[in-house]
């Protein structure tokens, strides 16, 4: 008689099941169902096992991989039996639904020519959170990926002094099926909620016009076959984030933040945000580090269990580029900032299942 293998013998419990969900990915990204907050409850009677996952996805090919990696992944830890719930989050104070209202979710799409969205959010302003949102797209670029840039601030949209185009609101044009085209700045197509704003700022819009602004604002634009696109979002915790993930389907979030302890702690609410929304915090990068202090973005992304995808440091040419409509990536792309915003992008192109490889000069050009 064999002797059992050792995972058939060792009590199944819901902690151990738990574990063995630590490893199971989301489908398409590297990041697991635990850490992401999306198991709900586990449930094991014996060797019957159930599993609860929180997920607003509509999506029946993800629906379909959930259900037979987890199933896979704990008939191997010894379970005889393995049901998945799949069901929708919890209710969130971050998201009230009045009684009887629709399913906010129900008209979420998937872009059609777009691979994976990811929103740069921050939980305050002024920790440069557009500037990284720009190098980023452009590092992310620079390794070979199409990449597209979208500015969803309405309040205060800085992407076309930040890529050069302030003359975007003359040039900007439709298509005759009435879809918005992008202009292109540094080999990015991009498109900002600033080519579309009157003299004055809506810094008074709120709720419904809100939310029917960022849909229309998301789905009306005919971008080209993208790997990535780089949504820049307002900075706090608002409409536009919620109004944007129930318009269209977002891959990932990266949270900005600064060494001072008031970033920190709106930091936190950003990734509280992003998580009640279902869309996976990628990771947290430090901007400005040093004359401020550092190491604070570390902090945060180990508080929240996510990667740390980098530290900018503090570089006083970023603005005046910012200002030119130059950013860093291209006015100086063998410094040390770019660098760093380089291994930011690779982190994050990481997190959405991508692994970079170095190849020899004569093998690019093959």
């Amino acid at each position: 008689m064999h002797p059992q293998n050792d995972r058939t013998v060792r009590k199944l419990t819901s902690d151990s099941v738990m574990e063995a969900l630590r490893c199971v990915p989301y489908p398409g990204l590297t990041r697991d169902l635990v850490s992401f907050g999306m198991v709900e409850h586990v449930d094991v009677r014996d060797r019957h096992v159930t599993v609860r996952l929180g997920v607003h996805t509509r999506n029946d090919d993800v629906r379909a991989a959930l259900d037979e990696r987890i199933r896979s992944v704990l008939l191997e830890l010894g379970a005889s039996t393995v049901t998945v719930e799949l069901v929708a989050p919890k209710p969130s104070t971050g998201l009230p639904v009045r009684h009887g209202t629709a399913d906010p979710w129900a008209e979420q799409v998937r872009l059609a020519s777009v691979r994976h969205v990811i929103a740069v959010g921050a939980g305050k302003g002024g920790v440069g959170k557009s500037t990284v949102a720009v190098n980023l797209a452009l590092a992310l670029a620079r390794d070979g990926l199409r990449v597209g840039v979208l500015d969803a601030d309405i309040y205060g949209p800085s992407l076309p002094i930040l890529l050069g185009i302030e003359d975007g609101r003359e040039r900007v044009r439709m298509s005759p099926e009435k879809y918005i085209l992008p202009l292109e700045a540094h080999g990015l197509p991009m498109i900002s909620f600033g080519f579309f704003l009157g003299e004055g700022s809506p810094a008074i819009w709120r709720g419904p016009k809100v939310s029917k602004a960022v849909k229309q604002f998301s789905r009306g634009v005919a971008w080209p076959e993208l790997d990535v696109l780089v949504v820049d979002l307002p900075p706090g915790t608002g409409d536009i984030p919620i109004s944007l993930a129930q318009a269209v389907t977002v891959s990932g979030a990266v949270i900005v933040t600064q060494p001072p302890r008031v970033a920190v702690a709106e930091a936190h609410k950003a990734a509280e945000m992003f998580r009640t929304l279902e869309v996976p915090v990628l990771g947290v990068v430090e901007n400005m580090s040093g004359p401020f202090g550092s190491g604070a973005g570390r902090t945060v992304a180990d508080d929240l269990n996510v990667p740390f995808l980098g530290t900018v440091p503090f570089d006083e040419s970023v603005v005046a580029e910012g200002d030119a409509g130059t950013p860093t990536m291209i006015a100086r792309p063998d410094s040390a900032t770019a660098l760093a915003f380089e291994l930011i992008g690779r982190g994050v192109a990481a997190g959405l299942g991508w692994r970079h490889v170095a190849v020899a000069d004569a093998e690019v050009h093959a």
